[in-house]
């Protein structure tokens, strides 16, 4: 069995639920919306059998191009949009969302032919009435009810979606033009 590269868990590591990363980014406080456009062709690849990081400009299917998150009174939506069609296999999409009361991820897989959505807080799921994902043709949307996640009087929100196929492993972050080891995340966002 060939061993996996550092670089793939690292990248696996950044878009898969983890709890407790907390990114260090200006927290202005802002509107009760965040637009942001990401730089097109930033997917960054990797072999299996490798360490090097290669961008990847000719992955479509998983390149965002735009993020909006909108925090209302009753609920924190996400919504990503990507340069071509959403990929449908292998696909992890993640979400970090940050509190002043805590920090919640959420991960969407696709898999085999199966889908599950998860919202987390620590090692623990959430249970949440209202917690949705839903994929578009080229959107993602995840739709939170903030009464899951504490009411927060502003959120900080980060997104990314990964993608393995055949040898190779595919990831962007959606507010950033690099893949970390964390998802960077939005400035503070206030309920509107």
């Amino acid at each position: 069995m060939t061993p996996v590269p550092r670089t793939v868990l690292r990248l696996t590591a950044a878009l898969a639920c983890s709890a407790g990363l907390l990114v260090t980014a200006p927290g202005l406080a802002s509107a009760a919306e965040l637009v942001r456009t990401d730089p097109a062709r930033d997917v960054v690849g990797v072999s299996m059998s490798s360490d090097k990081e290669q961008v990847a400009p000719g992955e479509r299917g998983i390149d965002i191009r735009k993020v909006r998150a909108s925090h209302g009174t009753d609920v924190l939506v996400i919504q990503l949009r990507t340069r071509g069609r959403l990929a449908h296999k292998g696909v992890i999409l993640n979400a970090a969302v940050r509190t002043p009361g805590g920090s919640y991820d959420v991960t969407h897989l696709r898999f085999a032919g199966a889908t599950e959505s998860a919202l987390t807080s620590g090692n623990a799921e959430v249970a949440c009435p209202g917690f949705a994902v839903e994929r578009g043709r080229r959107t993602a949307t995840i739709t939170i009810p903030t009464a899951c996640i504490g009411d927060p009087a502003w959120v900080r929100v980060g997104v990314g979606i990964a993608q393995a196929r055949g040898k190779r492993f595919y990831a962007d972050d959606g507010l950033s033009r690099t893949v970390g080891n964390r998802l960077k995340l939005s400035g503070k966002i206030a309920r509107g």
